[in-house]
């Protein structure tokens, strides 16, 4: 049997998830990590539920290994070797065959965005027009022969004050594909791209045009769902988590306030 772990990490700081030499990732923290409390051992292959880049973050992110002893596959152990950015909160016990990065029966993407003023009934309307099966090589940087025909099931807006929080779920994502996505959107909202223009995007055959990405701090993988995996909290470790997120980001939640009371005083 593999174990399965969900994993959750500020990605402000790695290069990304997956494993590069001389370069912090967060493949990289974890593997060290998990041989470090014992969990594995250091030739164990570690794979990952999928791919984010430099400065995307993840709530949950999976991953899967054989471990050397089943008794230290505990996320409060695993945390015990990670850094703060970074750490497990719930497990699994899977089969074998397990494979954290083709079983996902979907996944859900969230982008927080800052765009005072844009018009959400446009942002809704034509993130309408992306559901279904499209061909979305306008929305991604495509890598070679790769598919771009993928599936949206779901793309969701709601506007708290001056931000935005575009919910995606699809069967998979290329890659920028959520944060091209999310600046086609913002770009509508303005005013600055017509409804119809988001229709010629979904013609690649006839149409085809560079989209910017917007920046990846916006970005956190949110839920990966696997049908049939019953994962179990723990419930300890959420709440270690949550006092390291508590203690390590005071700073920015005073700065937040305080951009508030001088945003407020200029209007």
């Amino acid at each position: 049997m593999k174990t399965a772990i969900k994993i959750a990490y500020i990605g402000t700081d790695f290069s990304g998830s997956q494993y590069q030499p001389d370069r912090r990732t967060v493949e990289g923290e974890l593997k060290k990590g998990l041989v470090e409390a014992g969990t594995i051992n250091e030739n164990t292959r570690v794979y990952l539920s999928g791919r984010t880049d430099a400065g995307v973050h993840a709530l949950c992110q999976v991953a899967a290994f054989e471990p050397a002893d089943i008794k230290l596959a505990e996320p409060r152990i695993i945390n015990s070797k990670m850094p703060k950015d970074l750490w497990s909160y719930s497990k699994a016990e899977v089969p074998d065959g397990f494979d954290p990065r083709r079983d996902p029966e979907s996944r859900e993407y969230r982008y927080i965005l800052h765009a005072p003023g844009l018009d959400e009934v446009t942002m809704a309307m034509c993130s309408e027009m992306l559901l279904g099966t499209h061909d979305f090589t306008n929305f991604a940087t495509l890598e070679p022969g790769k598919d771009p025909v993928r599936m949206v099931k779901n793309i969701g807006i709601r506007k708290h004050g001056d931000f935005f929080f575009i919910d995606i779920e699809a069967n998979s994502f290329l890659w920028n594909m959520v944060r091209k996505i999310v600046s086609v959107l913002r770009m509508v909202g303005s005013g600055e791209q017509q409804p119809e223009w988001v229709e010629m995007l979904l013609d690649p055959g006839e149409h085809r045009e560079g989209v910017p990405a917007a920046p990846a701090g916006g970005l956190y993988l949110m839920k990966i769902n696997y049908p049939g995996i019953d994962f179990i909290d723990d419930e300890y470790a959420k709440k270690r988590a949550y006092r390291r997120l508590s203690e390590s980001f005071e700073s920015y939640y005073t700065m937040s306030e305080i951009y508030r009371e001088f945003r407020d005083a200029m209007r």
